[in-house]
C-alpha cells in the first residue's frame, strides 16, 4: 500500500503545482489501484536474453492485474548489452506501453549510438514505428482508462478457443496489432518461427522491408530487429 500511497501523493502534488498539466509518474513499487497514478517498470534486470524474453511475460501479466502501462529496462539494467542483444530489445520494446532504455552506472554505455552504425539505424526504426502508431496506441489507452481493457493483451485473445496461443510468450497484441518477437536464447539467428492466430492476418507495412506472412504460420527470416507486425 506504502508504494500506491507514494504514487497518489506525488500525483496530486505534481497536479496541486499545475493543474493544467497531466502528471507523469513512475514508479517500481505499487499495489492494486496505483495504475491511476503512475506508470510501472519492471524493475531491475540483467542484459541477457532471458530477461529480453522475460520482459513480454512481466508486462502482459502486470496487465492482466490491473497496470497496463508498464515496461523494462530495455537493454538490461545491469552488465553490458551486446549490439544484437540491444537492439533486438528496443525492436520489441518500442511496441510496449511504457518504452524506455535504462542501465545502471557502471555498465558500457548504453545509448543507441553506443553500438555502433547498425545498432543505430535499426533502433532508430522501432523507435520511427512507435512514433507511426502513436494515435493507434494513445486510443488503446485511453480505453483502457475508461473502460479497463489493456493497452498490450496475450495472443490469445485473439482466438481464446485455441489453447495452443495460450503456451506464445514472444508475442502479444496492441489492440488488433500482433508484435512477433524473436526473443528465445535458441532464436539468435535472426530466424523466426511463429504460429499465428486464426484469420488472414495482413502484413502491416512500413516500407521498411520487413518480411510477409503466410496463412497459419509466419517462418521467415527478420532484419535484425524489426518484427513483423499484422
Amino acid at each position: 500500500v506504502y508504494g500506491m500511497l507514494m504514487a497518489r501523493s506525488t500525483y496530486e502534488g505534481m497536479k496541486l503545482a499545475d493543474k493544467d498539466k497531466r502528471p507523469f509518474v513512475l514508479t517500481r513499487a505499487g499495489f492494486i489501484g496505483s495504475q491511476r497514478y503512475a506508470a510501472t517498470w519492471t524493475g531491475d534486470n540483467v542484459s541477457n536474453w532471458e530477461h529480453l524474453h522475460m520482459s513480454i511475460s512481466m508486462v502482459l501479466q502486470l496487465g492482466l492485474s490491473g497496470q497496463p502501462f508498464s515496461g523494462p529496462d530495455i537493454g538490461g539494467f545491469a552488465g553490458n548489452a551486446t549490439p544484437r542483444l540491444f537492439g533486438r530489445w528496443m525492436g520489441i520494446g518500442a511496441m510496449f506501453p511504457f518504452c524506455r532504455g535504462h542501465t545502471e552506472t557502471d555498465t558500457i554505455d548504453h545509448e543507441p549510438w553506443s553500438f555502433g552504425e547498425e545498432c543505430e539505424e535499426v533502433c532508430r526504426l522501432a523507435l520511427k514505428r512507435r512514433y507511426r502508431l502513436l494515435p493507434h496506441i494513445y486510443t488503446l489507452f485511453y480505453m483502457a482508462h475508461t473502460t479497463g481493457t489493456l493497452v498490450a493483451s496475450p495472443t490469445f485473445f485473439a482466438d481464446p478457443e485455441d489453447l495452443t496461443l495460450r503456451k506464445l510468450e514472444n508475442s502479444f497484441l496492441l489492440g488488433p496489432v500482433l508484435v512477433c518477437a524473436s526473443t528465445l536464447p535458441d532464436q539468435r539467428s535472426d530466424k523466426l518461427q511463429h504460429a499465428l492466430p486464426k484469420g488472414i492476418w495482413q502484413s502491416f507495412d512500413f516500407e521498411d522491408s520487413h518480411p510477409v506472412s503466410v496463412l497459419g504460420r509466419l517462418s521467415v527470416s527478420i532484419n535484425h530487429v524489426c518484427f513483423p507486425l499484422f
